[in-house]
Formats: C-alpha cells, sequence, structure tokens
C-alpha cells in the first residue's frame, strides 16, 4: 500500500504529541503576553482576488476535533482576537461537524473576516446540495472562497469539467453572489495541479508547500512559479506535514514556517488544535523575516 493511502488523520494523532513538546519548548517566553503586544499580522495579496489576507490563516479541519464545542470556539475566537482574517475549511471534515462549528464562532464577524470551505462532490447536483449545506452550516449568505477538494488524478479534470459537472455549479453560484472566487486544491500530485490550472484561469490553488516537499514530487518547484504567473492566489497547506517535519527532527517551527513564508505565497494555512499553538503560530508570523 503506498503511503498517501494511509489514514493521514491518524498518523497526525500519533505524532501530535511528540510535536507539540517541541512546537512550543524552544525558549521560555510567554507567546500568549509577546504576541498580544506586537503589530498586526502582515497581508498579502490573495492573487487575483485583491483580498488582502493575513499571511497566516487558520484551518478549519481542527474545529471539529475537539470533543468540547466550546474549546473549538475558543480557539477560532482568539484567532479573530489575534487579527486572523482567512478561515479555511470544507464541507467533509468530522462530516460537517467542523463547519458547523467555525459557523457559530465566527457568527456577528462575517464582515471582518474572509472566508473559504471546500467541496468533495464532482457532480453538479451534488456539489449544489454541498454549497447549500455548507452555507447554512457556516451562518453565511456567501463565500468569499469556494474550492474542489483533493484533486488527485487526471481524470478529475473531466469530472470537473464535463458535462453536469461541479464548475457549472461553481459558475452559477458565483453569478448568483453565492461564491466569490473559485479555486481547487490537492494533497499528492503537483502535475494534476498544474494540468488544472493551465485548464482554468483559477482565482486560488491550495497545495502542501514545506521543507520536505521541496525534495519529492515537489508542488513548489513545479506548481508555484506557474501560479503565480497566471496570478493565481497561493495557499500553502501542510507546511509542517502533519507535525513530523519536527517530530523527526528535520526542522524546527520557527525554522520551517518562515522558510515556506518565503516562497511566493499569499497565505499559509495552519492547523492548530491548541491556543498555545496558535500564539506561537502567529508570534511566528508577526515577527517574520524572510529567509535569502
Amino acid at each position: 500500500m503506498e503511503w498517501h493511502h494511509l489514514n493521514r488523520r491518524l498518523f497526525l494523532k500519533a505524532a501530535g504529541t511528540a510535536a507539540s513538546a517541541a512546537a512550543l519548548g524552544e525558549a521560555s517566553i510567554d507567546y500568549a503576553r509577546a504576541v498580544d503586544k506586537l503589530g498586526p499580522i502582515p497581508t498579502r495579496t490573495l492573487g487575483r482576488t485583491g483580498l488582502k489576507v493575513t499571511m497566516m490563516g487558520l484551518g478549519g479541519y481542527h474545529a471539529g476535533v475537539h470533543d468540547s464545542e466550546e474549546d473549538s470556539i475558543r480557539l477560532i475566537h482568539r484567532a479573530l482576537d489575534l487579527g486572523i482574517n482567512f478561515y479555511d475549511n470544507a464541507d467533509c471534515y468530522q462530516t460537517g461537524r467542523a463547519e458547523e462549528r467555525m459557523g457559530k464562532a465566527l457568527e456577528g464577524r462575517r464582515k471582518d473576516i474572509y472566508l473559504m470551505t471546500k467541496v468533495d462532490q464532482r457532480d453538479a447536483k451534488g456539489s449544489r446540495l454541498t454549497l447549500e449545506k455548507s452555507l447554512r452550516s457556516l451562518r453565511t449568505d456567501y463565500l468569499d472562497v469556494w474550492q474542489f477538494h483533493g484533486v488527485a488524478k487526471m481524470s478529475d479534470l473531466d469530472q470537473i469539467f464535463g458535462p453536469n459537472g461541479v464548475m457549472e455549479t461553481a459558475q452559477k453560484a458565483r453569478q448568483e453572489g453565492k461564491v466569490r472566487f473559485i479555486g481547487v486544491t490537492g494533497h499528492f500530485d503537483p502535475e494534476v495541479h498544474l494540468a488544472f490550472i493551465k485548464r482554468f484561469d483559477f482565482d486560488t490553488v491550495q497545495m502542501p508547500i514545506n521543507v520536505v516537499d521541496y525534495h519529492y514530487k515537489s508542488f513548489r518547484k513545479t506548481v508555484v512559479d506557474e501560479a503565480v504567473k497566471r496570478n493565481t492566489g497561493v495557499i500553502a497547506m501542510k507546511t509542517l506535514s502533519f507535525g513530523n517535519i519536527v517530530s523527526m527532527g528535520v526542522a524546527k517551527p520557527a525554522e520551517a514556517l518562515p522558510w515556506v513564508w518565503s516562497q511566493p505565497i499569499s497565505v499559509l494555512v495552519s492547523g492548530c488544535d491548541t491556543i498555545e499553538r496558535l500564539n506561537y503560530n502567529v508570534y511566528l508570523a508577526k515577527t517574520f523575516k524572510p529567509m535569502p
């Protein structure tokens, strides 16, 4: 069995404890206080969308992970207080629980943030139902970005762009004002990403960008420059590779995240399972200096 067919979420859970200790043990600093004293998180332009997004966004998967809904909402509220204005999610995260919790946490703050979610369905009818459900769960009447989730093979092109494909739903939803911008995401094959952004002028593209990716089927070396050339907003994910970059001693967060920010990306989506990790990652964003 190939590595990418394993249950990645279980792998993340197993690696998480070691990664947490390593990530927050670099210095005896009270990051909660330190980050509050610093200025705002720097912003970057999300490609042709023109949106000014904070260079760190909050990943949505962890919104549904905690046993306690209150803990999830408290973390998202802390992200708001820290000034993060870009929020990621997907319809499949915990079968919709992540969207529901994020919707509750962001209620009353929608005008302050940019909201993105993803759709797994490839057909027009199924994706439309999913879009309407996502809007209800997130308690909003529009999405800033709606992305086709997890493209992995060339046959996804035919499904998405073919008759009665999800692209029909996306285009219609944009005309209706329910979706402002359209994007695509994937985890495994940069050649598939490349084919997608050459097929259509996507507003955003989301992919793994990290210090390990650079050495194997690299999205950085294959997709990023083409996306920048096309003025497609680049969204980086898996920037610590589920914490394994830290737990395996490849790099510390204070090295790995600045490396990603030093690439021509718009926003780094960070999946934070604790407020302590959130404080620390935002501290790194606020104190970022580009690497040579």
